[in-house]
C-alpha cells in the first residue's frame, strides 16, 4: 500500500483518477456497486460507484456520460 492510500480519510469516498486500475489488488476488472445514499449527491459531480471484482473493495471513477440501459 502506499502513502497516499494510507493518508486517505476512511469517511470520504476512495476515486480511481486517470487508470481504471484497483489500486489495492491492480485489478482492471470493475462491477457496477449498489447504490448508497451519497451516491445520489456523488452523481451530480459525474462520479459512478464501481466495485473491484478481485478484492471487492468499492471505488468512485468519473463517469463523462450514462451507462448503456439495453
Amino acid at each position: 500500500m502506499d502513502a497516499t492510500q494510507s493518508n486517505w480519510p476512511t469517511w470520504l469516498p476512495q476515486l480511481i483518477w486517470l487508470r481504471h486500475e484497483c489500486p489495492r489488488c491492480k485489478s482492471v476488472q470493475f462491477k457496477s456497486a449498489e447504490l448508497r445514499p451519497l451516491d445520489g449527491l456523488l452523481s451530480m459531480f459525474a462520479l459512478r460507484p464501481v466495485r473491484c471484482k478481485f478484492c471487492w473493495r468499492r471505488y468512485y471513477w468519473f463517469a463523462f456520460h450514462a451507462p448503456n440501459s439495453a
